[in-house]
């Protein structure tokens, strides 16, 4: 069916030609763990052959070549946002605006001077791609009130043009963004829906890591961007296992404010993965229902070889940063509020 129906054929060219760009990791070197995802979505794929029409079989294929492939443009946008910007604006029309202005941020050194007249024809085009959204987002009180400082109640971010005097301007305005999107009647998304921010594009800046913070304390923090971290950096078995393990005894919690807690600790899990956990000496490990001592030293090990392996760091270092790290994720797991 695949290969006598056009349109079907063409997105298996492209979810090939797609997955091929992402094999390696956001690191820049070793495997990804896209392998996993790409496993996975072969094995829905043949759960397609399930209906009892052709043209139902065919809709549910459609279906997930859509989304695959918007994963993998997102997952290759920094390597080869050529191949990948045509993809998002098909798949995800609203936000691909938002993808092209991310690849061309990220593209540039962290700290970049954007008033550099060298850096004038970028600023143009991330201006014109982020204005309408600027203006979506600002037409709204408490789309005003996220983007003022919380402790003076200035408003931080009046314009496209106050996201580039720094990076956290730029997070912060990614991080607003999300639940204030249009909506969209794409192939991949219909309404409101959670959108990835590029992992390659984290690693590059790191302070692009904040936009997938809690921000609302509210339902809206359910729609606060996402990372690809998870598929785009190299498989992690035993903080995959851990993970598994804290959700699965994670209580239930009652109230919008829950998601806030789910967000955090999401973000927790994405600092661990990319080494961005913050430095705590005094901090310790607390216990959480559902895992082991072993469970949690197996995850620091592989973490620290990870940082090793990934980033560099010597041995000693790696230890505290992967201790780090597994501290912010308990420490942040099977909360309410």
């Amino acid at each position: 069916m695949i290969c006598n129906i056009t349109d079907l054929a063409d997105s298996d060219n492209t979810m090939a030609s797609l997955f091929a760009l992402s094999r390696v990791s956001a690191f820049g070197s070793g495997q990804s763990n896209e392998l996993a995802a790409q496993r996975e979505v072969l094995k829905q794929m043949r759960d397609c052959a399930r209906p009892a029409s052709s043209s139902a079989i065919a809709d549910c294929l459609r279906g997930r070549y859509e989304q695959r492939n918007n994963d993998l443009a997102i997952a290759a946008l920094m390597r080869a946002p050529d191949v990948a910007l045509p993809v998002l604006r098909r798949t995800d029309p609203a936000f691909a605006p938002v993808f092209e202005a991310v690849s061309i941020w990220a593209a540039e050194p962290a700290g970049a001077n954007w008033a550099d007249p060298a850096l004038n024809g970028k600023r143009q085009r991330i201006t014109a791609l982020l204005t309408p959204l600027m203006a979506n987002l600002l037409s709204t009180d408490s789309g005003r009130t996220m983007l003022s400082d919380p402790e003076t109640g200035a408003q931080t971010v009046k314009g496209v043009d106050d996201i580039f005097v720094s990076e956290n301007r730029f997070a912060m305005f990614l991080n607003v963004l999300g639940p204030f999107m249009p909506e969209d009647d794409g192939p991949v998304t219909s309404g409101k829906s959670r959108r990835s921010l590029s992992c390659a594009a984290i690693i590059r800046h790191p302070a692009l890591l904040a936009a997938t913070a809690s921000a609302f304390g509210s339902t809206l923090d359910n729609f606060v961007l996402d990372t690809d971290c998870a598929q785009t950096l190299p498989p992690m078995p035993q903080l995959a296992a851990l993970d598994a393990k804290l959700n699965h005894a994670w209580p239930q919690c009652e109230g919008t404010i829950r998601f806030a807690a789910y967000r955090i600790y999401a973000t927790a899990l994405d600092a661990a993965r990319l080494g961005m956990a913050p430095r705590d000496e005094n901090a310790r490990a607390p216990s959480r229902r559902g895992v082991t001592p072993a469970d949690i030293a197996a995850a620091r090990r592989e973490l620290a070889a990870s940082y090793q392996a990934n980033l560099g760091k010597p041995p000693a270092t790696a230890a505290a940063m992967a201790a780090d790290a597994i501290n912010g994720i308990l420490a942040s797991a099977q909360e309410c509020e």
